[in-house]
């Protein structure tokens, strides 16, 4: 309930901006096992000209993250980085490993301006395996 009580609260803007970032959030994790990598970079990265409100996209992005059950960080980045992208914000996306707990771990983030906007959740430093621009 408190929940829905949020989101009615929420301006509309704002709600249709949620309710796309959970359909892309869903629509990637779908299709992220039968894609090509350069299939996505390009899909993370188109450009539009729907100019947004950084604060508003960030809020709508890792709300979805959160309520979207499963989501994992490279979904999260890649939804983040096409909303960037689209609203006229420039990112870079990227995809890192590191050693931790005795075994390989990766992870993926983005970045602003060399500010993380998700993905910095992590505790361990990854080292970049690959970076979009």
């Amino acid at each position: 309930m408190r929940l829905i009580r949020r989101f009615l609260q929420v301006g509309p803007t704002q709600r249709h901006l949620l309710v796309r970032a959970m359909l892309a959030l869903l629509f990637v994790r779908l299709w992220l096992p039968w894609v090509r990598l350069e299939r996505l970079e390009r899909w993370a990265r188109r450009t539009a000209k729907r100019p947004r409100s950084l604060p508003a996209t960030l809020w709508a992005v890792r709300t979805a993250a959160r309520l979207v059950p499963g989501t994992t960080c490279l979904p999260a980045a890649l939804v983040m980085q096409r909303f960037l992208a689209v609203g006229g914000h420039e990112s870079e996306l990227h995809i890192g490993v590191a050693h931790h707990d005795g075994r390989l771990a990766a992870h993926a983030w983005v970045t602003r301006h060399g500010e993380v906007m998700i993905g910095d959740d992590v505790p361990v430093a990854y080292a970049t395996l690959l970076r979009w621009k």
